[in-house]
């Protein structure tokens, strides 16, 4: 890893170039690759993108690249075995990458591994200036920041006592305390967080959004939850490459398909299983067209979150109907049943007769169903019976203008109560009903 010094404004404080790890599972071959990064550490030869693989050796991480600016934060999620704690641990200076290289612009730190600059047989007070030491503090500068330190850390009289003594949750308090005032400009976070009580984990988030303006991160979590409200975007790795790399949501459903042991081809197998069977009576209903349209009645494949928009459903019906009822039931893409659409929830009641043409214009207020695909089929029914049952085409939701969560949203609005002028506090998240 190369530190260099600050870069202009609105420049990467971290590039991640080419960068690859070689691993070997027999030890002729370990002790050839050690040989060979001895011989580039004496001569100062920076690794090559070249490697001829040998024998038993592997690549754990290969061909990774990326930029972060100030500010930024980048999610790494993946499976066991995946390269993602090779690559963090690269990215954190702990070990060499094998080809290309990490260059930080600026002071880094890492949350990976909680004993890392720690000695058990010290006491918390002493390790404290053991792991400043190790991120770049002098003596005298931790000292300075001493008692912010331990402040922070709310480790009391333990701060005297022997790390050996202490729980898992402790030595995160004491790592996260110290790595906290040190205040880097790249911080590399892994499952550390998890560790301690939530009460603490809150405290420490809080300590990261204050630092969000100043520095950039590396989060990873197997919290998807976490990893979609935290960072800016995400990179699935995969047998030791990026599998995927975009925005938040659309990478967590790739490693949710990963993650099932389902291939994004199967899972949407499994979420067409999930929807049912299709049907058609072609003897009671013919020509049926079902589409998603604006309110004008034009086709459309997406739509932003707040705009109104409309499936039109034109069908001539070969039978006399007299209970129709027409459904819409809507899936996410996660095969979880969201909601539907119904002329029952309307209480509206048809009665078709044989011939007859039926042409109806279902309207949807937006602000309702959140970013992202929607499924969905189209059924048809005279009281209980199926006539009609087949996937309507895709719509993709936009990104709305504030988040949202799960997979739909209520419309709601907030007021203020303490005033008496009777100003709503901020903007109201969706616009009221009618």
């Amino acid at each position: 890893m190369t530190q260099q010094d600050m870069p202009d404004p609105g420049m990467p404080i971290l590039q991640v170039k080419e960068v690859g790890k070689v691993y070997a599972r027999q030890k002729k071959d370990v002790r050839r690759k050690l040989g060979a990064a001895a011989w580039r550490a004496f001569f100062g030869i920076r690794p090559s993108t070249k490697i001829t693989i040998k024998g038993s050796q592997f690549w754990a991480v290969q061909n990774v690249s990326f930029d972060l600016a100030r500010g930024e934060a980048i999610g790494i999620v993946g499976l066991n075995g995946s390269g993602k704690t090779t690559l963090l641990r690269m990215l954190a200076g702990q070990i060499p990458p094998d080809a290309g290289e990490v260059v930080v612009h600026g002071s880094s730190a890492a949350m990976i591994d909680l004993q890392a600059g720690f000695q058990s047989a010290a006491s918390g007070h002493e390790n404290i200036f053991l792991r400043a030491a190790a991120l770049g503090f002098t003596r005298q500068e931790t000292r300075a920041h001493l008692d912010e330190i331990i402040s922070f850390s709310e480790l009391g009289d333990a701060i005297h006592a022997p790390l050996a003594s202490y729980s898992a949750g402790m030595r995160m308090r004491l790592a996260f305390s110290v790595m906290a005032i040190v205040s880097p400009d790249v911080l590399v976070i892994d499952e550390v967080l998890a560790v301690g009580d939530f009460r603490f984990r809150q405290k420490c988030l809080a300590k990261v959004r204050e630092m969000r303006d100043r520095s950039a991160f590396v989060f990873v979590s197997h919290s998807m939850s976490d990893v979609a409200k935290f960072c800016d975007r995400v990179i699935v790795m995969h047998k030791g490459q990026v599998y995927f790399e975009g925005d938040p949501e659309e990478a967590i459903e790739v490693y949710e398909s990963l993650d099932s042991g389902t291939p994004a081809a199967d899972a949407n197998q499994k979420l067409i299983a999930a929807m049912g069977p299709t049907f058609h009576n072609e003897g009671a209903v013919s020509d049926v067209q079902h589409f998603w349209c604006d309110t004008s009645g034009e086709p459309i494949e997406e739509v932003a979150f707040n705009q109104p928009y409309a499936m039109r459903i034109k069908f001539t019906s070969n039978i006399d109907v007299r209970n129709l009822i027409i459904g819409i039931p809507v899936w996410a893409v996660n095969t979880h049943y969201t909601t539907g659409l119904s002329t029952q929830i309307n209480s509206h009641k048809f009665d078709v007769r044989k011939g007859e043409t039926v042409d109806l214009l279902l309207e949807v207020e937006g602000g309702y169903l959140n970013p992202g695909a929607i499924k969905s089929m189209l059924t048809i029914l005279d009281g209980p019976e199926f006539l009609f049952r087949q996937k309507n085409p895709d719509l993709h939701v936009l990104s709305a203008s504030h988040p949202t969560w799960g997979a739909i949203t209520v419309p709601h609005t907030w007021k203020r109560l303490d005033r008496s002028d009777g100003h709503q506090s901020g903007p109201k998240l969706v616009r009221k009903r009618g």
